[in-house]
């Protein structure tokens, strides 16, 4: 429930309104006698409907943490490009399209080339984007009143249906993080912008070095509706569904971060170093061992006994691997597309290395 319904909203200063303010921003009061509900009533109020299923919900609050290096970001836009196309999120239904306002508060300038390799991977036309997609370059204050008014008749304006603030520690400045008080005034104004448009607010939190539980105040792991931690370091990781008020939890989801080059098609006249990246896509279920072939385990081998520290031309590996070229290229582009090697060179020049998800994948031989 936000300030505003309880009678105290906050001047742009985040002090209390005097009674002339209040009158003209804040929503009418409703009594709480008018508030309250039978038994039958109960049962009239809707079910909750997946935004992700079983990652985000309709008209909630949300929170996603992880620590640096984690590939929170490269998710939360994954997950936004997904929405704002109404197209499932690696297997995860999706089930339409809504407008998606991602406020980058910590700046934008590798937003485009993240968009556009995430457009590229999953075979999408970037221009159905538009007008479905937009970027906040800047934060919104949470703690002040101007920012989060604006940011509630934004997001009611455009439609939102979902609106990703990364990161809270940049759209709470001036708000003490373990204060329970102060970051309750936080999760209050998040849920201005969530009444305001109807929308689901996803925040994105840096977790302690310890591991994923979210840093400061614990008042956000009660306040929210979805509680989302990820894991992550040399291009693998995992989301938990901590929480869900009322849809089930408690699962966990495997991922890989998969380097791309975004084609110079669709960012002509940048750099090559420019437009490297990174895309996370789901790894569930990809080291059964009856889902690869000799081939493959075959190349592997050739990739870690024979391999430097920087990599081998594919010319090299084709030669050391003693497999036929057509079968070695399509058992590259499965190491390859599954994450089990990365490119260590150039786009002109690829070496290839194995990566942490390889080894773990076939170690003792778990992968045949």
């Amino acid at each position: 429930m936000s300030l505003a319904e309880y009678g105290t909203e906050l001047d742009e200063n985040g002090h209390p309104a005097t009674p002339d303010d209040a009158t003209t921003r804040a929503p009418a009061r409703v009594p709480l006698r008018d508030r309250l509900l039978t038994l039958d009533e109960l049962g009239n109020l809707a079910p909750p409907e997946p935004l992700i299923d079983g990652f985000l919900y309709r008209n909630t609050l949300a929170q996603l943490s992880a620590t640096a290096g984690s590939y929170k970001t490269f998710a939360a836009i994954a997950m936004s490009c997904s929405v704002a196309l109404g197209e499932a999120w690696e297997g995860h239904r999706v089930p339409s399209a809504e407008k998606v306002i991602y406020v980058a508060a910590e700046g934008a300038s590798g937003l485009r080339s993240r968009i556009l390799a995430w457009c590229e991977l999953s075979g999408c036309d970037p221009r159905r984007l538009s007008d479905q997609l937009y970027v906040l370059p800047c934060p919104i204050q949470l703690g002040n009143f101007a920012d989060v008014s604006e940011a509630c008749d934004m997001a009611r304006e455009i439609g939102a249906g979902l609106v990703v603030l990364d990161t809270r520690a940049k759209c709470t400045i001036g708000l003490e993080e373990n204060s329970a008080t102060e970051q309750g005034r936080a999760i209050a104004a998040a849920e201005r912008i969530q009444e305001a448009a109807g929308c689901t607010v996803l925040d994105i939190h840096h977790a302690g070095r310890s591991g994923s539980t979210p840093r400061g105040s614990t008042a956000w792991d009660g306040g929210v509706w979805s509680d989302l931690r990820m894991e992550g370091s040399d291009l693998v990781a995992k989301i938990s569904c901590e929480k869900h008020k009322d849809a089930p939890s408690g699962c966990e989801h495997h991922f890989r971060a998969v380097p791309h080059t975004v084609s110079e098609t669709l960012m002509p006249g940048v750099p090559e170093t420019a437009r490297q990246t990174l895309v996370v896509v789901s790894s569930d279920g990809e080291t059964d061992p009856l889902s690869l072939t000799g081939s493959v385990r075959q190349l592997w081998d050739a990739v870690e006994t024979a391999s430097t520290s920087a990599g081998m031309s594919p010319a090299t590996l084709l030669d050391v691997s003693d497999i036929s070229r057509a079968t070695f290229y399509r058992a590259l582009k499965t190491l390859q597309t599954r994450g089990f090697i990365k490119n260590a060179g150039t786009e002109k020049r690829p070496m290839w290395v194995g990566t942490a998800l390889g080894r773990q994948a076939f170690k003792g031989g778990a992968v045949s």
